[in-house]
């Protein structure tokens, strides 16, 4: 069986093979949440700090290892980093399965994070390097939503993994990182990807450093834009319709545009984990109950991600301020309709159909930024840092906000960013012409 790239047929093991890496990728801390608890009285002589690592540091081990990632890219060398990522993500799990030995699991979350993050940038970065156009939006929603969905099926994995007495079953909820198994199995496939569409590295238009004003961006299957290209040779929208003028690029990336994207990206990372992390503070709200309310966020994105071609052919470019308007009506419900476990769970499903909207639009438009395709990988890994920061800094910001506005209620954190989703709700709909929130006709 073939598929449409937008360039020439690809075999569908190859696809697979694509695909199969975004299994794992937003799994790392999951095996240990439903356990934490267990874990304390395991190890009677660890400290919360040491517990709390576990989670932790495996969403900050990734950040490094993606940008690193990101920059190995641009070598010829790409199944090679995904087969080193890939393999030690495994190790990482099957000694975690082993061991009994807190300072041991610490360690293998530190391995796992650096796994996960030498794989995160490739498992849309492939994507960007064999589809163009329609194509490309399409698989991006389409692996945006295994992603999500295998965090679901996975969470029900560990809980049923672990049921009993947790003193003798906690290391089964390590089998859910086994998953990449099957990438294992698959990454040969990814050496059958046509040579052609490995972009290769080519000479920055700002080697030395130097940052150069240009009105456009060129077709990226083109040469970059050369530092003593005029102006007036250079058609002042890109191949989407957007505007480049005045745009300063450096190291091969539009400057504005990254930034902004970035920015905009963080946001609607940041906005849409509030639910899954601050829920289970009403006191009203069973365990269960949140549970069901945060696998309801991650399989609207599933569904969402998997029909997303159409639903932009329906919405065209009033796209992202659907989007953003299911994200700010989510809020609106947690807010003025309190105490309702179904309306919640109907808010968590707005938030994720959202989200579920957005997301693949920005991985798409993280491959737009660049100068050259060589360098899409590297921004879809500067996309990623984006993401894991935001998740990163919800507490810090949150409570920042409540030290500033001197509360502690607990539906103060819906409210702050219920508001703040709105302001930028208003700055999509004005900015909805623009690079970052436009829709083009090459996207469905």
């Amino acid at each position: 069986m073939q598929v449409k790239t937008g360039k020439g047929p690809i075999s569908m093991m190859v696809v697979l093979a694509i695909w199969s890496l975004s299994l794992a990728v937003d799994l790392p801390g999951l095996a240990v949440t439903p356990i934490e608890g267990s874990l304390r009285s395991i190890f009677t002589d660890a400290t919360d700090f040491k517990i709390q690592l576990l989670t932790v540091l495996p969403n900050l081990i990734i950040i490094p290892f993606v940008l690193l990632s990101g920059k190995l890219s641009e070598s010829k060398h790409k199944v090679a980093v995904i087969t080193i990522g890939t393999v030690m993500y495994l190790a990482a799990g099957v000694l975690s399965i082993f061991t009994n030995s807190l300072n041991m699991l610490i360690f293998m979350s530190c391995l796992l994070g650096a796994g996960c993050g030498l794989i995160l940038p490739f498992s849309t970065g492939l994507i960007a390097d064999v589809f163009v156009g329609k194509y490309r939006m399409k698989q991006m929603g389409i692996i945006s939503a295994i992603g999500n969905i295998a965090l679901v099926l996975a969470t029900f994995a560990v809980g049923y993994l672990v049921a009993g007495d947790l003193t003798h079953t906690w290391h089964r909820a390590f089998f859910v990182y086994l998953i990449p198994l099957l990438s294992l199995v698959l990454i040969p496939f990814l050496r059958k990807i046509p040579k052609s569409d490995y972009a290769e590295a080519a000479p920055s238009d700002n080697a030395s450093g130097n940052t150069t004003a240009v009105s456009s961006n060129v077709d990226k299957s083109k040469a970059p834009v050369a530092q003593t290209a005029t102006p007036a040779a250079i058609p002042a929208v890109d191949a989407d319709g957007f505007s480049t003028k005045g745009q300063k690029v450096k190291g091969g990336f539009y400057i504005g545009r990254t930034i902004w994207l970035l920015l905009a990206y963080f946001f609607f990372v940041f906005a849409t984990c509030i639910p899954s992390y601050y829920l289970p503070n009403f006191k009203w709200i069973s365990s269960e109950d949140a549970s069901t309310m945060t696998s309801m966020f991650y399989l609207a994105m599933f569904v969402v991600g998997i029909v997303l071609t159409p639903v932009m052919k329906a919405l065209k470019k009033t796209t992202f301020i659907v989007a953003a308007a299911m994200i700010v009506g989510s809020f609106a419900l947690f807010i003025f309709v309190p105490d309702s476990t179904a309306v919640y769970i109907i808010s968590c499903a707005l938030c994720g159909l959202g989200n579920g909207i957005a997301q693949p639009i920005f991985y798409t438009k993280a491959t737009e930024v660049v100068t050259s395709d060589s360098k899409s990988t590297l921004s879809l890994a500067y996309l990623q840092v984006a993401n894991y920061v935001a998740i990163s800094m919800v507490p810090v910001i949150i409570g920042a906000g409540e030290k500033i506005f001197n509360t502690t209620s607990t539906m103060f954190p819906f409210i702050f960013v219920g508001i703040a989703s709105a302001i930028v709700l208003l700055f999509v709909v004005l900015r909805s012409r623009h690079f970052v929130f436009g829709m083009s006709k090459n996207y469905y």
